[in-house]
């Protein structure tokens, strides 16, 4: 798959990934401090719903992600933007 050429897309899928990957590595080492977590996952909120089934786990795991990746990649695009050659 080629890269698309708009910078601010590129920026904005880059950092999105960027933004998953930082919740897989707060999954992974799970800090102790609430703050650290909430402060590089906001979307991490979602996990005290408390899901009990495999489908609410799911459905908790892809706001979780999926919010994070569009999160960092919204701030992407607007980096993206503000670093565009005019």
């Amino acid at each position: 798959m080629a890269m698309p050429k708009s910078k601010p897309l590129r920026w904005f899928l880059s950092t999105g990934c960027l933004g998953i990957l930082v919740a897989l590595v707060l999954l992974i080492l799970r800090p102790d401090n609430p703050a650290v977590i909430l402060l590089l996952c906001p979307t991490s909120i979602a996990g005290l719903a408390s899901p009990q089934g495999v489908l609410d786990k799911t459905i908790v795991a892809i706001l979780i992600f999926g919010g994070n990746f569009l999160l960092y990649g919204a701030f992407g695009a607007i980096a993206g933007f503000a670093a565009r050659e005019r």
